[in-house]
């Protein structure tokens, strides 16, 4: 494996995290509780690297609900 596709797979699992962490203080507290500083603080990685990901709160918000919108479509096929 090259260092450029260890890479990738290691960014899209920081991905992964931030949204499973997302939708889990979502899904206890409500979408209010979810701030990138708590994500941050959760998932033990500073806000700057949440924001290498994605633009904001809003951007996490939505990719969570596309995931959330693919997941019912496959249990609904």
């Amino acid at each position: 494996m090259s260092v450029q596709e260890r890479k990738e797979r290691e960014r899209a699992g920081r991905e992964r995290l931030i949204l499973a962490t997302a939708r889990e203080i979502a899904e206890q507290q409500g979408w209010d509780a979810v701030t990138t500083r708590r994500l941050a603080e959760r998932i033990e990685y500073s806000q700057p690297v949440l924001y290498s990901h994605f633009r904001g709160k809003r951007e996490i918000i939505g990719a969570v609900a596309l995931q959330g919108a693919a997941e019912m479509a496959a249990a609904l096929r």
